[in-house]
């Protein structure tokens, strides 16, 4: 029984951790708002995660792992362009639905500390060499799709993806005033339908 009630207390810790750490970033957060945000006493959070470096290690690892294994439908040349494209766009944003502030975390970490971060997404790419740009201008040159500014597609389809997340306490307070419910009319199906519309729009 105490190995699930450890398992129990370290998966709250690191959820909490999750969300503090994507609201202050590291040099932001402290040891007291993460015990505070899983309802435990900081004494207990110390036992599990001896330091701030190492639980934020642990959440931010496992976020990076998260997201380029999204990106592995890149290597996937078995499949059309778009259909790589559409499987990527489910997975992104089915992990922007778990970390929604991710791509401002990123902006407000690589300020603060850029080597750090860069080391830490070495570490996580690993192996995974396929990137967006370099799938694009394959599927150009053999004709697949039609001709695109590879670099723009690629900042336009992100931005997509990622500001509504970001922006979602905007949006949420605008679109009441218009007698809309963000919440309730705008699903993350529906989300990817609009972006799907945009590859096939871009792409031909």
């Amino acid at each position: 029984m105490k190995q699930l009630i450890d398992i129990s207390t370290e998966e709250k810790i690191l959820e909490a951790a999750k969300e503090v750490f994507m609201k202050y970033g590291l040099y932001g957060a402290r040891m007291q708002d993460i015990a505070d945000t899983a309802k435990i006493n900081k004494a207990l959070l110390h036992y599990y995660f001896r330091s701030k470096e190492k639980l934020f290690d642990k959440v931010f690892e496992g976020a990076l792992s998260k997201y380029f294994e999204v990106m592995d439908v890149f290597a996937n040349s078995t499949l059309p362009i778009k259909k790589r494209l559409f499987l990527y766009i489910d997975g992104i944003i089915d992990f922007y639905s778990e970390y929604p502030q991710m791509s401002m975390f990123l902006i407000k970490e690589i300020g603060n500390n850029p080597e750090l971060l860069k080391q830490k997404i070495q570490i996580a790419k690993k192996n995974k060499t396929h990137r967006l740009v370099q799938v694009l201008e394959e599927g150009m040159k053999s004709g697949e799709i039609k001709k695109v500014d590879a670099t723009m597609f690629m900042i336009n389809l992100q931005s997509l993806c990622s500001f509504p997340f970001i922006a979602t306490p905007m949006f949420r307070h605008s679109l009441k005033a218009h007698g809309k419910d963000w919440d309730k009319d705008f699903s993350n199906d529906k989300l990817k339908k609009s972006i799907k519309t945009f590859i096939e729009n871009s792409l031909g």
